[in-house]
C-alpha cells in the first residue's frame, strides 16, 4: 500500500511538473500551449488575431472577424476580414489543415486542395476521386480559376516567410477570404494541436474541438508523466543528410520536446533554437558516437537504402551500434507522410511511439502509429 501510494505521489508531481515544463512559455489568454492565435468573444461576432504567421516575422498581426450567416454584421467591422460562419466550404493548402477538419468531421467542407499526391485522408482521397474535392494546384501555379469556380467560403493559407503577401493580395483581389494557419511555427507539440480550436471556429465546432483537444492533452501528458522520471535516457540522432547538409531539430524545437518528452537525449540539443540546425558530417559522426537510438533516417525503409543514400553514413558509430526507427510507416505513393498531417493533431500517438522505442516494455505491446523500425 505505501509503494502504491508512494507511486501515486510521484506520478502526480511528474505530471504537473511536464504540464508546467510544457507551458512555460508564454501563451496568450485563453490558450492552454499555442502561442500564435487567440479567440475573443464579442457581441455578434467572434475575432480571431494571428500573430507573426511566417518564419521571422515580427509584429505583424492578422484579424478575423467571424459572424454568424443569420446576423447582420456589425457596422463597426466594414472594411474588416469578415467570414460568416459555418464556412460551407474551405481550400485548404496544407494536409494538417485537412488533419483538423478531419477529427472535426467536417471534411464534407473542404472543396479544394492543393498537392493531393501528399493526401494521407482517406475521406478526402475518396471526395478526390469522387469530384466533390479538386486540386487547384500548388505554390506558383494554382489554378485561381478553379478556386473562383468553387466559391469557397474561405481558403486557409500558411507562410513560409513575407512572400505571402503577394498571395493574399491576389485572394483579395479575387474576393476570397484568405485566413493564415500558423500552427508549423509552433514548437510545442500540444502548441500545434491546441491550434485545432482556431479551425473549429470557422465550423461552428468549438465544444468539441475543446473535447478532442482535453482528451490529446490527457493522453500526452499522462505518457510524459511515465518516460520522464525514467533515469536511463537514450542518446537520440535525428536526420540524414540532404545534399551534404544535415538538418538537424533545434535545442527547443517541437522535435526535441517530443524526444525529451518521451524519455531520450537529443544527442543535438546544446543550442536554444526553436529552428533546426545544421551540422557538418563531422559532428555527426561525434553525435553519432553518443546515441542508441537513430530516428526520421529520410525515406529509407532499411539499412541498405541508407548505406546508398551516403556511403559515408555505414562508417557512423549508429549505423553499426543504434537501433533505427523512422517516421514512415504512413506514406503516399506521391511523397506524403501522415507523421506530419494527422500526427500534428494526435502529438499524444506520437509521444507513444517514442516512449516504445526509447524504453520498450515500459507500455503494453501494441503496433506503431507513424514509425517503422529499419533493419
Amino acid at each position: 500500500m505505501a509503494r502504491t501510494l508512494t507511486l501515486l505521489c510521484l506520478w502526480l508531481f511528474t505530471a504537473v511538473s511536464c504540464r508546467e515544463e510544457l507551458r512555460n512559455a508564454a501563451v496568450p489568454s485563453g490558450n492552454r500551449y499555442a502561442r500564435g492565435f487567440t479567440i475573443e468573444e464579442h457581441d455578434g461576432y467572434t475575432r480571431l488575431t494571428v500573430t507573426n504567421p511566417w518564419a521571422n516575422a515580427r509584429n505583424v498581426t492578422m484579424e478575423y472577424f467571424l459572424v454568424p450567416a443569420e446576423d447582420s454584421i456589425p457596422g463597426h467591422l466594414a472594411g474588416k476580414t469578415v467570414l460568416r460562419t459555418p464556412v460551407g466550404r474551405i481550400i485548404c493548402m496544407s494536409t494538417s489543415h485537412i488533419a483538423f477538419l478531419e477529427a472535426l468531421g467536417e471534411t464534407d467542407r473542404i472543396t479544394g486542395v492543393s498537392g493531393s499526391q501528399y493526401i494521407s485522408s482517406p475521406k478526402v482521397l475518396q471526395r478526390l476521386k469522387e469530384g466533390t474535392t479538386t486540386d487547384v494546384g500548388y505554390g506558383q501555379n494554382l489554378n485561381y480559376e478553379e478556386m473562383i469556380r468553387q466559391r469557397p467560403g474561405m481558403v486557409m493559407v500558411y507562410g513560409v516567410d513575407s512572400e505571402i503577401a503577394g498571395f493574399l493580395g491576389k485572394f483579395r483581389d479575387l474576393g476570397i477570404p484568405a485566413v493564415l494557419n500558423a500552427e508549423y511555427l509552433e514548437d510545442s507539440p500540444l502548441g500545434k494541436a491546441e491550434w485545432i480550436r482556431f479551425i473549429a471556429a470557422f465550423t461552428g465546432s468549438g465544444a468539441l474541438a475543446d473535447s478532442l483537444f482535453r482528451s490529446t492533452e490527457a493522453h500526452y501528458l499522462r505518457l510524459a508523466a511515465q518516460a520522464g522520471p525514467i533515469r536511463q535516457k537514450p542518446g537520440v540522432l535525428v536526420g540524414l543528410p540532404y545534399r551534404d547538409t544535415w538538418w538537424i531539430p533545434g535545442g527547443a524545437s517541437y522535435m526535441a520536446r517530443l524526444i525529451g518528452d518521451a524519455g531520450g537525449h537529443h544527442v543535438a540539443r546544446r543550442n536554444s533554437s526553436r529552428e533546426s540546425v545544421t551540422i557538418s558530417m563531422e559532428e555527426a559522426v561525434g553525435l553519432s558516437a553518443r546515441a542508441s537510438v537513430w530516428i526520421h533516417t529520410g525515406n529509407a525503409t532499411s539499412r541498405a537504402e541508407i548505406a546508398a543514400a551516403d556511403s559515408r553514413l555505414s562508417r557512423l558509430p549508429a549505423f553499426e551500434k543504434a537501433r533505427i526507427f523512422n517516421n514512415n510507416k504512413r506514406t503516399t505513393p506521391g511523397g506524403g507522410n501522415d507523421f506530419w498531417e494527422s500526427g500534428t493533431v494526435r502529438p499524444d500517438l506520437i509521444l507513444e511511439d517514442l516512449v516504445r522505442i526509447f524504453h520498450p516494455g515500459i507500455l503494453p505491446e501494441a503496433e506503431f502509429h507513424y514509425y517503422r523500425e529499419i533493419r
